[in-house]
Parts: structure tokens; C-alpha cells; sequence
């Protein structure tokens, strides 16, 4: 029971916009978590959002004055330009504007949607494993 509580308040501390991985893995630290678990759960919280935010999306897109204003917000020169430099973008951006923000500007922008979950996904668990790789030697150089 202890493990399950440690667990599920690492995964929201990733779900939630702005604490997201960067208080996700130390509070897993700090509730002395083990490595493995603390990548899994941060994750895990963290990725949440992403199919929270494409379902939402999938549901607004369905009334025609949301479609039409969304529309509005891009044209296919930048569509393309997304669909080209995008998975750097939620590569090298994620970290910087969080899991939230990307996603919605990414569904505005109109990238290809397999393209942008796979790649926020990966995006996610490479910065949570640097984050708890990081944070574990310096624990250890202590």
C-alpha cells in the first residue's frame, strides 16, 4: 500500500501542468523510490496528458465553430513545416515548454497525430531517464 501511494503521487505530480518531470522524479527521490519506478511513474504521469489532450481535441474538432476558428490558426505552409521539423520541435521543446503546451500547439498546427504521440512519448522517457541518471550520481556523489 505504501508503494501504490509513493506511486500514484509521483504520477500526478507528472500529470499536472507545470511540476510535470521536473518535480516528478525528485519527489520520487524523496519518497525514496527506486530508480526503475520513479522513471515508470513519471512517465506514466506524464504521458497522460497526451491522450487527454488528443481526445479532447478529437471531441472539439467535432463542433464546426471550433473547427473553423482552428483552421484559421494555420495554413499548409506551416502545416508542412510542422509535418518536416516537428519531431525536433517535441524533441528539443518538451523539456522546455512541457508536455501541455506542445501538445496543444502541436494539434493546432494540425502535425500528424501518430507522428506527435510517438514522439512526445519518446520525448518524455528520455527526460526522465536524464533527469533520475542525473539526479542518482549526484545522490551519490553526496
Amino acid at each position: 500500500m505504501d508503494y501504490l501511494v509513493k506511486a500514484l503521487t509521483v504520477w500526478f505530480i507528472g500529470f499536472f501542468p507545470y511540476f510535470e518531470i521536473y518535480l516528478a522524479v525528485p519527489a520520487g527521490f524523496a519518497l525514496g523510490m527506486d530508480p526503475i519506478s520513479i522513471i515508470f511513474w513519471s512517465s506514466f504521469g506524464n504521458c497522460a496528458p497526451i491522450f487527454l489532450i488528443n481526445y479532447l481535441h478529437s471531441q472539439a474538432i467535432k463542433n464546426e465553430r471550433v473547427n473553423g476558428w482552428l483552421s484559421k490558426l494555420t495554413s499548409e505552409k506551416l502545416k508542412s513545416r510542422v509535418d518536416k521539423y516537428g519531431i525536433w520541435f517535441i524533441l528539443l521543446g518538451t523539456p522546455w515548454t512541457g508536455v501541455w503546451t506542445m501538445m496543444i500547439t502541436m494539434k493546432v498546427f494540425q502535425m500528424d497525430e501518430r507522428k506527435l504521440i510517438l514522439y512526445s512519448i519518446i520525448s518524455i522517457v528520455v527526460y526522465a531517464i536524464v533527469i533520475t541518471v542525473l539526479i542518482a550520481m549526484g545522490i551519490e556523489m553526496a
